[in-house]
């Protein structure tokens, strides 16, 4: 799990494996750390009207690095073809996603849609605060996550 509530930065992008070949070697250079534990990848993913693939580079010192490539004719598809590549989204965990997503909705930020979750990972829930309150940035809400070194995800140890 990174090391911190800020959990990882996205990116949207054309070839998951291209992706991934380039970040590796950025990584390489500027985090080989990054690159010591085994890739979380997802190669059929579905997150409501989006079929994807995913991969995330883990980090237990920081930040971590995920790729999203999406499927053809989904609303990233679209996103990405009037856009281009670009970060999509950061996220920040909490252990209560639906109670702190209340409290900034009452403080006046605006939250999209509902709790989120994946019939994958059922311990995972996750909502989004809009760009708009959040000066351009699309922020993902997510409960705190960790990889086993085994490609996955799971639910953080408290």
């Amino acid at each position: 799990m990174p090391s911190g509530p800020f959990a990882h930065v996205c990116l949207l992008v054309h070839d998951l494996d291209k992706a991934v070949e380039d970040w590796t070697k950025i990584l390489g250079v500027l985090d080989p750390k990054q690159l010591e534990k085994r890739l979380v990848r997802y190669d059929d993913f579905e997150g409501g009207a989006d079929r994807m693939r995913w991969a995330t580079f883990v980090s237990d010192h920081g930040a971590e690095i995920q790729m999203i490539e999406p499927g053809p004719d989904t609303p990233l598809w679209r996103r990405l073809q009037k856009h281009g590549e670009h970060v999509h989204h950061i996220c920040l965990t909490t252990r209560d996603v639906p109670g702190d997503l209340s409290k900034l909705k009452e403080s006046g930020i605006e939250t999209l849609g509902g709790i989120s979750s994946d019939p994958n990972m059922p311990w995972q829930e996750w909502g989004w605060v809009s760009g708009k309150s959040a000066h351009g940035v699309l922020v993902e809400v997510a409960k705190p996550y960790e990889t086993h070194n085994d490609g996955k995800w799971y639910p953080a140890s408290e």
